[in-house]
């Protein structure tokens, strides 16, 4: 199991390293970081299991820190750590999904019996580091389609050799990385179409990652088997009916 550690206190985070090495399961690594930026880059790498981190820390809290995690796919469990004993901090903490909340100075019996639930929720090694991947990248794609993406991008942004994230894609969606981006693009631009009336096709190509009209226009037609235009145009019928169909009902 990868644990990571995050306090901005260089002594609270060296006994907290000191008390988790010693109570946590073997074969238990871990690691730590003095604030939630570095705590960041070290997750790019590391991609831990679970993170223990405080709450009240500089540039960035425990709780921000917590969802751009998630939101980049790097750590989904979170023990949230404070000298606070607020009702306001255990209700964000709640909502936040963290699996646990724990008061300062740490009880070591509750922390050993909070990581070996945590470690006996883990899948086993080989599926537990394919799966933190696949999480990741995906994750990084359902926030980052319409940017400039290629496997390239991927394999350096996520340190792994682009025909690993090719096999992973296979395996994980049974898909090729062009086609699952593609399709991620046009389904927003459906949504896009449907609901943003003001936006000319142009803007919407380039909204979800395409530079130029007449490709956003070949893509969308070779998924949807129709053109953009011809998409939204259909759309606005598809409601006229409805309405003259509600209308009818009400006479």
């Amino acid at each position: 199991m990868r644990v990571l550690i995050v306090d901005d206190e260089p002594l609270i985070l060296n006994g907290l390293v000191k008390i988790v090495r010693e109570i946590a399961p073997v074969g238990t690594e871990v690691r730590e970081a003095l604030n939630a930026p570095e705590a960041l880059e070290t997750m790019k790498v590391y991609m831990p299991d679970v993170t223990i981190t405080d709450i009240n820390m500089p540039e960035m809290n425990g709780f921000e820190l917590l969802e751009e995690a998630r939101r980049e796919g790097l750590c989904k469990r979170f023990i949230i750590l404070t000298g606070y004993d607020e009702f306001e901090y255990v209700r964000q903490a709640l909502r936040s999904g963290v699996v646990d909340y724990l008061l300062k100075p740490l009880d070591k019996e509750e922390i050993a019996a909070l990581l070996e639930r945590v470690e006996d929720e883990l899948p086993t090694a080989a599926d537990s580091e394919y799966s933190r991947h696949a999480e990741r990248i995906l994750a990084y794609m359902q926030s980052n389609y319409m940017n400039d993406l290629s496997l390239d991008h991927l394999a350096h942004r996520m340190n792994l050799h682009p025909n690993y994230i090719s096999s992973l894609f296979r395996k994980e969606t049974g898909d090729t990385f062009v086609n699952y981006l593609n399709s991620l693009r046009i389904r927003e631009a459906q949504r896009l179409l449907r609901t943003q009336r003001h936006l000319n096709v142009c803007a919407i190509g380039q909204q979800v990652g395409y530079d130029t009209k007449h490709y956003f226009t070949k893509v969308f037609k070779k998924y949807t088997g129709a053109t953009p235009g011809a998409y939204r145009e259909d759309e606005q019928v598809n409601e006229g009916e409805t309405d003259s169909e509600r209308e009818g009902d009400g006479q």
